[in-house]
């Protein structure tokens, strides 16, 4: 799905994709929906082209400032009825492995790739993680693919959210970062349980 949030100015947006998991819930990554923060409302498109109004009903940014996902809700009445009666989509058990093929879906297409061959190792201004990056695209998907469902097709399950662009100007780095099924199992969880308060 395509997810469009309004600046609050009424000429910019941000813009990613999502994926819709089921019962009026679409997961995407917490910076496509973060601008206008005190006005949760979201535009949702999928490839009906129908838009259909959404509202942000947890931002993982607010747990974790590194926690880059989001979860919106929309009245599942209003969806077209083959999306409706979708199959719930479920997380992978376990995250994604290395040099494993999966199936990408962002900007309202489908594309292969594959994780990286060798953990990375990744730096941040606090520390320096030496059991690497497993959760790393060898394609690099660009502007608008922030938010969209990276797929284990061999288990049938979502094993990442792409929501990082890894590329150089001279094109010879060209990856993208997923945040991985580890980390979304809890995320929905935690929905699930301020649900139940």
């Amino acid at each position: 799905m395509h997810v469009q949030k309004d600046s609050g100015d009424g000429k910019l947006f941000s813009h990613g994709s999502g994926v819709y998991l089921g019962g009026g819930l679409v997961l995407t990554a917490a910076h496509v929906i973060t601008v206008n923060p005190g006005h949760p409302e979201v535009k949702l498109m999928g490839q009906e082209h129908m838009i259909m109004d959404a509202k942000v009903v947890l931002d993982g940014s607010r747990i974790e400032p590194d926690l880059d996902l989001a979860l919106i809700k929309i009245d599942a009445a209003a969806l077209p009825p083959a999306r409706r009666d979708q199959e719930a989509v479920t997380v992978c058990a376990s995250n994604a492995g290395l040099n494993q093929p999966v199936l990408v879906a962002a900007q309202e297409k489908v594309s292969p790739a594959t994780t990286f061959p060798q953990p990375m190792e990744r730096r941040n201004e606090k520390v320096v993680e030496t059991n690497g990056w497993t959760n790393l695209l060898t394609t690099g998907f660009h502007h608008g693919a922030s938010g969209g469902g990276v797929f284990d097709p061999a288990r049938g399950c979502l094993a990442g959210i792409v929501f990082l662009e890894l590329s150089s100007a001279d094109q010879k780095i060209d990856l993208t970062a997923f945040i991985p099924a580890s980390r979304i199992t809890p995320f929905l969880n935690q929905y699930l349980w301020q649900m139940g308060q």
